[in-house]
């Protein structure tokens, strides 16, 4: 990351990403059982894009502190091209990750699109190579990460995946980083 985008990165606020997904969490279930829209229940409206993102970069910061036993901070919100950013210490050492949301759909919204189709697609990227790309499986289907076909030399820093694991949306996986060795990690959502 040069200098600038550094000091940038660095005056953004960060926050712990469990006490939001708990606050989230809390307005999910009062919303049970009430009539509103599935657009709105997704997060799936131009003004709820927003919260959209926060809550993926939340899980996938929550996700990276549960595998590697360091906390990762949020800081929500659009940083030239990434969707968050993500940091965490090791040592002394302050670490920066922006981070871009790409998403398989679910089938309904669009069926031509798949996993193969999004990653093949970054082969394109002509952005910074400090950029992880984090891509959320928001699809039923059976992932088999070993079958995963990158093109040759991505133009970014990292790749993960991140799938809700089941119908409550109470556990996750992440994946990654297919770029050096991946492995598969399972978390629960906070409560």
């Amino acid at each position: 990351m040069d200098a600038i985008r550094l000091r940038e990165a660095s005056r953004r606020d960060y926050r712990d990403p469990v006490p939001f997904l708990r606050r989230l969490r809390v307005i999910e279930h009062r919303l049970l059982g009430e009539p509103v829209d599935p657009q709105v229940r997704s997060l799936r409206t131009n003004k709820l894009k927003e919260w959209r993102e926060a809550r993926l970069g939340a899980l996938f910061c929550h996700g990276m502190s549960e595998r590697t036993g360091r906390k990762v901070f949020l800081s929500k919100g659009e940083f030239e091209d990434a969707d968050f950013v993500g940091t965490w210490c090791d040592g002394d050492v302050q670490h920066f990750a922006p981070v871009q949301i790409k998403e398989l759909v679910p089938e309904e919204r669009n069926a031509q699109i798949t996993l193969d189709t999004l990653v093949q697609g970054l082969s394109m990227y002509s952005g910074r190579k400090d950029l992880t790309v984090l891509i959320h499986l928001n699809r039923r289907t059976h992932f088999e990460p070993e079958s995963l076909v990158l093109p040759p030399q991505l133009p970014i820093a990292a790749l993960w995946i991140l799938a809700c694991t089941d119908s409550a949306q109470s556990e996750w996986a992440i994946w990654g980083n297919f770029l050096e060795q991946a492995e598969g990690t399972r978390f629960a959502y906070p409560t």
